[in-house]
């Protein structure tokens, strides 16, 4: 006895469905960093990750994706917005490197986020004034101490 193709038809719809949802409608993260993305040599710099609402774990990346993080500490950014931070707290010319988050949300990875560049600068003289570059975050939108992502 063979199924009835309205039903086949009906399965057949119900896991295209099923499928195209699991294949990534979450989403893209942001990133962005604190104070910016220039960064005197030695000083610390946040990377800032954000998603939807009720995602369970951030991942901070480099670009070779030979070193990672990931956190749980997940907080509420704004009604529709989580986000998590990753502090790198001594800056070196080895932590000059392109910079990817990602996130999970129930079982499912989000695709990765667009790069951040991270550039140290040499400082002279004045080592107290901050140097930043206007709108970090701009084309962007993944903490815990020591990142991971800060040894080369």
């Amino acid at each position: 006895m063979s199924p009835h193709p309205t039903a086949l038809l009906g399965l057949v719809l119900c896991l295209a469905q099923t499928i195209h949802t699991q294949e990534g409608y979450l989403p893209r993260p942001s990133i962005s960093a604190e104070p910016g993305t220039v960064i005197p040599l030695g000083r610390p710099v946040t990377i800032v990750c954000r998603g939807p609402v009720g995602v369970d774990q951030f991942r901070l990346e480099r670009e070779d994706r030979s070193k990672f993080n990931d956190t749980k500490d997940v907080s509420q950014a704004s009604p529709s917005e989580s986000k998590a931070r990753f502090r790198i707290d001594l800056l070196s010319e080895g932590n000059t490197r392109r910079y990817r988050c990602l996130y999970r949300k129930s079982t499912e990875w989000s695709q990765l986020s667009d790069y951040l560049d991270l550039v140290v600068k040499e400082t002279s003289g004045d080592t107290d004034s901050p140097v930043t570059e206007p709108d970090s975050s701009a084309g962007t939108v993944p903490g815990t101490e020591g990142s991971g992502c800060d040894a080369p």
